[in-house]
């Protein structure tokens, strides 16, 4: 007996294509019983869970420094511990960097050849980017820095930048974001 291609398509739906849409008339049934009685909780827990399934999305970082060693230094060690780094040697490749790519941190320094790292950072906030921001200088900051909307950057380093120091603020960041994103 020979089978048709009717046959085959038939055969198909009956059985993959009908175990397939009764499995996902049973899971939204249930989805929508515990919605109805856990509520908001279990809507948070349901938007948990892409993240337990696909890997974190990485960490944006701009870092904007004209010394070519600094730059390089400091993104290869961002690079190496799983941070998505754009690097910029100015303020106007710095600022093209903003209209290409979403960052969750720009690390500049102050003193750059066509302007300055608050010029950068001005620009972000403009445009509505809330990235966290760290300013790194070789010259001493003023008393006043840490103030709050003093320069608008969150963190000041003085260079030579301690690697290390500079992971903690991006990973005590990257911790608030997990944290607020866990309370919706």
């Amino acid at each position: 007996m020979t089978s048709s291609p009717l046959d085959s398509f038939i055969h198909a739906l009956v059985y993959v294509a009908a175990p397939l849409l009764l499995c996902a008339l049973v899971v939204g049934a249930i989805t929508g019983v515990l919605v109805r009685t856990f509520g908001k909780r279990f809507v948070r827990f349901l938007r948990g869970l892409p993240r337990v399934w696909s890997s974190p999305r990485t960490t944006q970082v701009l870092i904007v420094e004209d010394n070519p060693d600094s730059r390089e230094t400091l993104k290869r060690y961002l690079t190496g511990r799983n941070y998505d780094v754009a690097a910029a040697g100015d303020l106007r490749t710095g600022i093209e960097c903003l209209n290409k790519d979403r960052f969750d941190a720009i690390i500049s320094d102050i003193a750059l050849p066509d302007g300055t790292g608050y010029t950068l950072l001005n620009e972000a906030r403009r445009r509505g980017i809330r990235a966290l921001g760290i300013a790194m200088s070789g010259y001493p900051y003023p008393s006043n820095v840490n103030e709050a909307g003093v320069t608008g950057f969150d963190y000041h380093l003085t260079k030579p930048v301690n690697c290390d120091d500079l992971l903690s603020l991006l990973e005590k960041s990257r911790g608030n974001e997990d944290d607020a994103s866990t309370n919706l």
